[in-house]
């Protein structure tokens, strides 16, 4: 007998989850055999399906534009998963996968996935750690491959066509390179336009369409001129709050990940709290400087240093209260080191709710 409980357990994205929360996954899966050289799906395909892997071996296959060449660029076996990123996105499939052997597999539909989401957004936390650790491999590896000139640099930054690069990965780079600005993108009549300070979306509209419709319809796009204008450095002003602004209190969220800091945005603006998202130390460091923050939540492990070094560099400024993100498995000698600089508390699961209330016993 299948030992489900266990299978999804091994899949990260489900890790910190207890057994209710597994058993209502379970009821949403569906069970799927492939035989050996199947095409599971196809780049091209609909993102609308996730895949768990019981038994058996897959290529992750990219074909050449021609559909002549294919280069394997992963395996992946038992306890393994893929298509988490098109159900994320809702892009169509940007590899083609192909057993290497009879295969067994959970299948998880989008909509079964969105309804989990919202009932443990856990899994969208861990999901964003995920992602942006793929996001940042796949942006070491370009770096290693010949640059093409289909990619051209203005004078006010980069342009191109969407049939060179996605618009992940477009946004994936201004997120990297904490790009203010703007992008614009164009697809015959239709025209798109973000809005970017330091990395982060501040709005997204297309034609008529705004944020989360507008962002969804450009994902599906596989061509289309794309121009990033971007900003020059300005030195901020000095802050000075008025008394009604004192009232609301501050939140700093400091995450590699830009699925993780909107994730916690939405739940604690719909609270009321004011909310900022930074992706690594220094910006946080320069934020602290103009806004000062009621609690600063942070993972342990950041781009520009650990989580150690960052409370360290604050207490030199500030005595800001800090939370950590880990999850059950701990950092004893995280914890230890914690507990003598004092003014922090850690997680014990990626759960919006228990970070909720560690914030709200603060005041």
């Amino acid at each position: 007998m299948i030992q489900v409980s266990k299978i999804l357990q091994q899949v990260p994205i489900f890790k910190s989850l207890g057994k209710e929360s597994i058993d209502f996954i379970i009821e949403r899966l569906k069970f799927k055999t492939f035989e050996a050289d199947e095409t599971i799906c196809k780049s091209g395909d609909p993102g609308d399906e996730m895949y768990i892997i019981i038994t058996g071996v897959v290529n992750i296959v990219i074909y050449s534009d021609d559909g002549k060449h294919g280069q394997v660029v992963a395996n992946l076996g038992s306890g393994d998963y893929f298509g988490e990123m098109a159900l994320l996105t809702g892009e169509t499939r940007s590899a083609s996968v192909i057993t290497t052997q009879k295969s067994e597999m959970f299948v998880l539909h989008k909509t079964d996935f969105d309804v989990i989401l919202d009932k443990y957004p856990s899994i969208s936390l861990s999901l964003g750690k995920i992602v942006s650790q793929r996001l940042r491999d796949t942006l070491n590896k370009a770096t290693q491959m010949p640059k093409t000139d289909k990619i051209e640099v203005a004078a006010e930054g980069p342009a191109g066509n969407l049939r060179d690069i996605s618009l992940v990965d477009l946004i994936s780079f201004c997120e990297a390179n904490s790009v203010s600005g703007s992008m614009e993108i164009v697809k015959g009549n239709d025209k798109g336009f973000f809005e970017l300070q330091s990395g982060q979306i501040q709005l997204v509209q297309l034609n008529d369409l705004k944020d989360d419709q507008a962002l969804d319809q450009m994902l599906s796009w596989e061509e289309g001129g794309f121009q990033i204008h971007v900003k020059p450095l300005r030195l901020q002003k000095e802050f000075s709050p008025t008394a009604d602004e004192e009232e609301i209190k501050k939140i700093l969220v400091v995450n590699n990940s830009l699925v993780v800091r909107k994730v916690i945005e939405r739940a604690f603006k719909g609270l009321g709290y004011e909310v900022d998202l930074v992706p690594n130390i220094a910006e946080a460091l320069t934020q602290i400087n103009s806004v000062r923050p009621d609690v600063i939540i942070a993972d342990i492990k950041l781009t520009d240093g650990s989580g150690l070094e960052f409370l360290d560099k604050v207490r030199a400024l500030e005595q800001i209260p800090f939370i950590f993100l880990t999850d059950d498995s701990g950092d004893t000698e995280f914890e230890a080191q914690l507990n003598k600089r004092g003014g922090a508390q850690v997680t014990k699961t990626h759960e919006v709710s228990e970070i909720v209330k560690l914030v709200e016993r603060l005041w």
